[in-house]
């Protein structure tokens, strides 16, 4: 008895492990960089992200692939605030994360790790494995290519990036599509 029981647990948790939501990394596009100490000054300050493990550079695109301490709580807006504070703004933020049996619809809400993600132009799917996404918020993409999606949506909350919750707060929304 105690092996079976040992044994359904061990089934629960593989189930409980493998549908999990995980962002992976993320891939910083920088705008306005005219010399390798603008690259640097943004490189230093991702390394600076507690929840940052690595930064590589991509120089020849201005960009920088970032992964994550395990278990780390991840805020994109601290990316973000990071290339900022160096001086500079991002042109792009891709996104990779894993996911299990997700199902996604247009216009709707999914808590991948800490974050809330509003999927914008995609097909109603079920997301399997890795996938990339653009997040499409307010300094997350220059407002030319940004405005392209505010039809997409008739949620305020694509304007304000936050949304009350079912206590009545403010959350914070990362509007996404699939690349």
């Amino acid at each position: 008895m105690k092996k079976l029981v040992f044994a359904f647990a061990l089934v629960v948790l593989a189930v409980v492990a493998g549908s999990a939501q995980e962002i992976t990394s993320v891939y910083v596009k920088a705008s306005g960089l005219t010399c390798s100490m603008c690259s640097k000054a943004i490189f230093k300050a991702l390394q600076k992200q507690p929840a940052v493990n690595t930064v590589e550079a991509d120089i020849e695109n201005s960009g920088y692939l970032i992964t994550f301490k395990p278990d780390a709580v991840i805020s994109l807006d601290a990316l973000k605030d990071a290339v900022l504070d160096a001086g500079f703004s991002v042109a792009a933020m891709e996104v990779k994360a894993n996911f299990a049996n997700t199902a996604i619809e247009n216009d709707s809400h999914v808590k991948v790790n800490n974050s809330t993600f509003h999927f914008m132009k995609v097909q109603n799917t079920t997301l399997q494995g890795e996938q990339k996404l653009l997040v499409l918020d307010k300094d997350f993409l220059p407002e030319k290519d940004r405005k392209l999606y505010a039809s997409a949506t008739t949620m305020t909350c694509f304007e304000s990036g936050k949304m009350k919750n079912a206590s009545g707060q403010q959350q914070r929304i990362y509007h996404v599509t699939m690349q």
